[in-house]
C-alpha cells in the first residue's frame, strides 16, 4: 500500500512540475510559399490538392529535413515539386516562421518584397499536445498596387500598408488544414492559369530568451600578398591525355591562401586556361602544403600568387608523378582478373560493331539548379543572423545559412527524341532528332538537341572508356566482390586511373556477367572534359571538389550485346556545411525504349 501511494505521489509531482518542463518548449508554424509554371501540354491543377508527406513515399525524404537548414529543406521541395508535378519551373516567393501562442489564437502578418508584398493570416485551435487545425488564408499585392520609390524605407512602408488594405490585397491560398508535428503538409492551390504551393509545417522548439537582433558577420580581412614560400607536399593536377594531345598547353595562374601551418585553404583562379584544368589545379593545390610564413618570428595566415604549368612533357613516362600502384595480386587473382579483362575487351568491340545498327526513344528528364550570382565563398565559413520583420507581435529573427542556390534559376527540361549513331567519315557520332521538347511536340522532323552536356556522355559507349583495348593501360583493375544484377551473377571490377584522371574518368565500378561477360552496369565518377563547364566553374568558385556520378544500366540485348536501359546522372556539392547535407546542383534521367535494329548502314532517317 505504501508503494502504491508512493507512485501516486510521484505521478502527482510530475504533472506539478510540468509546466516548468516544458517552459522552454514553444509551438511554432512554418508557411512557406512558391510559385510554379506548368511543362507546355500540362493541364495543370483543376482544384485543391493537398499532399501530406506522411502518406506520400515520394516526399517522405522531406521529413529527414525537418528542422535542418533551409537550403536544404528548399532544394528537396524544389526537386520534389518540380518531378512529382511536372513543373517547368518553382520560385520560391517567402519562408515565414512564427510562435503559436494560446493568448492569440488569430493573427496576421506582412511579408514584404520589392515590387510585391504578401499577408498570412492564420487562426489555430490546439486540438492534442502533438495535433493543431488550422485557418491559412495568404494574400499578395494586386498589379499596380506597389510603386517604386526613391528609396528602399518608402517601399518597404508602402508595401507594409498595402497588405493593410483589403482592397489592394487578392487572395491567393484560403484553406483550413489538420497539422501534427514535423509532418510537412504540402497545399497546392490554381490560381487563374498559374499554380501556387504553400507548405506549412508545425514545429516544437526551444524557446530564445530574448529574440534574436540583427547581425552584421565580420569576415576576417585578406593579409597583405608575400612572396611564395616553398611547398612541401605535392599534388599533381590531373591533366587529361585528351587535352594533351589536343594541344591545349599553358600556365594556369592562381592566388592561395595558407593557414599558420602552411595548409591551403582557398585557391582563386588568377589566370584561366582551360575549364577542366582550372577545375584540376584548384582540386590538386587544395591538398598542397607550403613552409608556414612568418610575421616577427610567428606563422600567419598569407596570401599569394603562384603559376603551375600545363607542360605534357611534365606528365611523360620518365617523370613520375603517378600515384603507387595497387598491391600485388596473388597468382591466382591476377589470371582470374587477366581473364575478365580479355573477354571484356573482346565484349567492347562487338559493342562498338553494333552501335550504329539501332535506334530507339529516349526520354531525358533534368532538374537543373544554379549558384547565385556574385556569391562570396568565404560567406560560407559563417553562419549568420537575419531580422526578418518587426511586427505588433514582435521581432522575428532566424539563423540562416547561406544560400549558394538561386531558386529563381532553378529549371527542369524535359524531351523525348529519336536516339541513333551516325558514321561520318571515320567518325562515329550520336544524333537525336526531338520528337518533344519539355511537353510540346515537335513537328520538324529535323530539329536536333544538341546539347553538349548529354552526348558527352555516350551511355552505349560508357563502358567502352574504361574496358576496351586502348583505354585498359590508362587503369589499375581490382575485383572487389561478386553481385547479382537483374538476377545475373556478376563480377565488380573496380577501375582506377593510374594518373588520376583518364579523359574525365576519377574511378568507375563496372558489373561484369560471370558466364557471358556482358557488362551489366556501370558506375563512373568524375566531370567530362565537356559539357558541364558549369559545374566545372562552382567548383573553382566555391572552392569544393563536386560528386558528379553518372550510372548506366543495361538490358535490351541483341545478338549477345546489351544496350541501355536507364542512364543517371547525380552531381552534388558537399562540404559545403559544417555537418550539412550535400546541395543538390543536378539530376538528369535517360530512359531508353522502342528499340529497332537493321543491318544495313545507312545515315538516312529511318521510316517506322
Amino acid at each position: 500500500m505504501k508503494n502504491k501511494y508512493s507512485f501516486l505521489a510521484l505521478i502527482i509531482g510530475f504533472l506539478l512540475m510540468a509546466p516548468w518542463i516544458f517552459a522552454d518548449e514553444e509551438m511554432t508554424i512554418r508557411v512557406w510559399l512558391f510559385h510554379g509554371t506548368w511543362m507546355e501540354g500540362e493541364p495543370g491543377l483543376k482544384e485543391v490538392e493537398i499532399l501530406r508527406v506522411s502518406s506520400h513515399p515520394e516526399l517522405y525524404a522531406l521529413k529527414a529535413l525537418v528542422g535542418g537548414p533551409e537550403s536544404e529543406s528548399k532544394a528537396a521541395l524544389t526537386d520534389a515539386l518540380l518531378e512529382i508535378k511536372n513543373l517547368r519551373t518553382l520560385d520560391d516567393l517567402f519562408l515565414s516562421e512564427r510562435p503559436l501562442d494560446d493568448a492569440r489564437p488569430s493573427f496576421s502578418f506582412p511579408v514584404l518584397g520589392k515590387q510585391i508584398a504578401y499577408r498570412v493570416d492564420l487562426s489555430f485551435k490546439k486540438l492534442a499536445p502533438q495535433q493543431v487545425a488550422i485557418h491559412a488564408i495568404v494574400s499578395m499585392t494586386k498589379e499596380g498596387a506597389l510603386h517604386e520609390e526613391k528609396t528602399r524605407k518608402r517601399e518597404l512602408s508602402g508595401a507594409y500598408k498595402a497588405t493593410q488594405e483589403k482592397e489592394m490585397m487578392e487572395k491567393i491560398v484560403d484553406q483550413e488544414l489538420l497539422l501534427v508535428i514535423d509532418d510537412p503538409v504540402i497545399v497546392g492551390v490554381p490560381h487563374k492559369d498559374q499554380v501556387y504551393f504553400m507548405v506549412v509545417l508545425l514545429r516544437i522548439g526551444k524557446r530564445e530568451s530574448k529574440p534574436e537582433t540583427s547581425a552584421t558577420v565580420k569576415k576576417p580581412a585578406e593579409p597583405d600578398l608575400v612572396a611564395a614560400p616553398q611547398p612541401i607536399h605535392q599534388v599533381m593536377p590531373a591533366y587529361p591525355e585528351e587535352l594533351r594531345h589536343g594541344g591545349i598547353i599553358g600556365n594556369v595562374g592562381l592566388q592561395l591562401t595558407i593557414d599558420e601551418k602552411g595548409n591551403v585553404q582557398i585557391v582563386k583562379v588568377s589566370m584561366p586556361l582551360h575549364p577542366y584544368l582550372d577545375y584540376s589545379a584548384v582540386q590538386a593545390f587544395k591538398r598542397w602544403t607550403f613552409e608556414p610564413v612568418l610575421r616577427k618570428g610567428k606563422p600567419v595566415r598569407a596570401v599569394f600568387n603562384y603559376t603551375f604549368n600545363f607542360d605534357p612533357w611534365l606528365y611523360s613516362e620518365e617523370i613520375t608523378w603517378r600515384e603507387e600502384a595497387p598491391a600485388a595480386l596473388d597468382q591466382a587473382s591476377q589470371e582470374e582478373l587477366r581473364k575478365i579483362l580479355s573477354r571484356c575487351a573482346e565484349y567492347c568491340r562487338k559493342l562498338a560493331d553494333l552501335a550504329l545498327y539501332f535506334i530507339c526513344e529516349e526520354t531525358i528528364n533534368e532538374t537543373h539548379h544554379q549558384v547565385k550570382e556574385g556569391i562570396d565563398p568565404r560567406d560560407l565559413w559563417f553562419t549568420q543572423t537575419e531580422k526578418i520583420w518587426q511586427d505588433p507581435i514582435g521581432e522575428v529573427s532566424r539563423k540562416w545559412l547561406t544560400q549558394i542556390m538561386d531558386p529563381s534559376r532553378t529549371g527542369r527540361n524535359t524531351y523525348t527524341c529519336d536516339y541513333q549513331f551516325i558514321k561520318k567519315g571515320d567518325r562515329i557520332e550520336e544524333r537525336r532528332i526531338l520528337l518533344k521538347e519539355n511537353g510540346h511536340k515537335v513537328t520538324d522532323r529535323k530539329k536536333l538537341l544538341e546539347e553538349k552536356r548529354y552526348s558527352v556522355l555516350k551511355p552505349i559507349f560508357a563502358s567502352l572508356q574504361v574496358l576496351d583495348q586502348d583505354h585498359q593501360p590508362l587503369f589499375n583493375y581490382k575485383i572487389l566482390e561478386e553481385e547479382k544484377v537483374h538476377g545475373n551473377k556478376a563480377f565488380v571490377i573496380e577501375a582506377v586511373p593510374k594518373s588520376g584522371d583518364a579523359d574525365g574518368v576519377r574511378s568507375a565500378k563496372v558489373w561484369v556477367d560471370k558466364e557471358s561477360f556482358q557488362i551489366l552496369k556501370s558506375e563512373i565518377e568524375g566531370i567530362p572534359l565537356e559539357g558541364y563547364e558549369d559545374v566545372l566553374k562552382d567548383s573553382v568558385l566555391l572552392n569544393i571538389e563536386p560528386l558528379f556520378l553518372t550510372t548506366h544500366e543495361y538490358r535490351v540485348e541483341k545478338k549477345g550485346v546489351l544496350f541501355p536501359e536507364r542512364t543517371t546522372v547525380r552531381v552534388e556539392y558537399r562540404g559545403l556545411y559544417r555537418g550539412g547535407r550535400p546541395v543538390s546542383k543536378l539530376k538528369t534521367d535517360m530512359t531508353y525504349k522502342k528499340f529497332e535494329f537493321f543491318t544495313v548502314e545507312t545515315e538516312h532517317q529511318i521510316i517506322k
